[in-house]
């Protein structure tokens, strides 16, 4: 808890608006509600993982974590399926600090030779992200912590984006039309509405080099397109792939993030570059931009 009152927090916060509540605040929730106590020592244990050495120090630490947030799952699943005044705070701060986890923790695992994906991390994130998104939508007007709401993501209007970053986004549309017709109409329709918001969280990052345009896509993504990532549909992980070049742009600006981007970007091309020659200007753009 050390850890996370003095270090940790920081890397969740915003703006200096939410210093406080990430500090004093979520803390003190955690001691009335188990799984966001959960969340908090995972997450600080894994941030004390990354600084350690040697090697053997820093699995230990990891390890402590995912029992930490392993022990947290189950109690957060019967939250979100029982939320009220009284939990909804800690549902909601605890639905980010999962999220910074989901990022980190499979790079941590790599480093002990284990079969860990970023990419079934992210899934998971997402279905939970499901649950959570659903019932905050009913319970929005309980919720009074300030997170994720005054950075200059929400305050800005959209930057123009780079050509190079346009043309490959326009690329993905335009291979979204060819590539997903007939039987896949619907799958298509889910695509473009995708899309379309990660061209806006591209566009706001340009703005504003902070999580929340990176975040932000993974809580505003509807369930069809979850579900069409959970069956490892090919166009929907080149879409993912997409995200993981925005991702790995919060290198070096919060360390949940390190090398995570390239992570799922490396897993992802591994799975889809021998697929439909179609995509080889899109899966090109990618291996361009994080140096494949």
């Amino acid at each position: 808890m050390h850890k996370f009152s003095t270090d940790t927090y920081k890397s969740l916060c915003l703006s200096d608006s939410e210093i406080t509540i990430w500090q004093i605040t979520v803390p003190t929730l955690a001691l009335k509600h188990d799984y966001l106590m959960g969340g908090i020592l995972a997450l600080a244990s894994m941030h004390i993982a990354t600084t350690c050495e040697p090697s053997e120090t820093a699995l230990l630490y990891h390890g402590v974590g995912l029992q930490y947030y392993n022990r947290s799952l189950t109690p957060f699943r019967n939250a979100i399926d029982s939320i009220t005044p009284h939990n909804c705070n800690a549902v909601f701060a605890h639905s980010i600090v999962m999220i910074a986890i989901s990022v980190a923790s499979p790079r941590l695992t790599a480093t002990k030779d284990e079969c860990a994906s970023i990419t079934e991390n992210i899934v998971i994130l997402f279905e939970l992200l499901q649950g959570v998104k659903k019932i905050m939508q009913v319970s929005k007007a309980w919720i009074k912590l300030e997170l994720f709401t005054q950075g200059p993501y929400w305050k800005s209007t959209p930057t123009e984006l780079d050509p190079d970053t346009e043309a490959a986004l326009t690329h993905l549309e335009a291979l979204n039309d060819q590539v997903m017709i007939g039987v896949y109409l619907e799958q298509h329709r889910i695509n473009k509405n995708v899309i379309a918001h990660l061209r806006h969280c591209y566009a706001k990052f340009a703005h504003s080099a902070d999580p929340a345009p990176v975040l932000a896509w993974l809580a505003a993504v509807d369930k069809d397109f979850v579900d069409s990532l959970r069956c490892r549909q090919p166009f929907s992980l080149l879409i993912l792939m997409y995200w993981g070049v925005l991702l790995r742009e919060l290198d070096g600006h919060r360390w949940w993030a390190r090398d995570s981007g390239r992570a799922l970007v490396s897993e992802l091309f591994g799975a889809l570059r021998s697929g439909d020659p179609r995509w080889e200007g899109a899966l090109g753009w990618v291996q361009r931009k994080m140096g494949l």
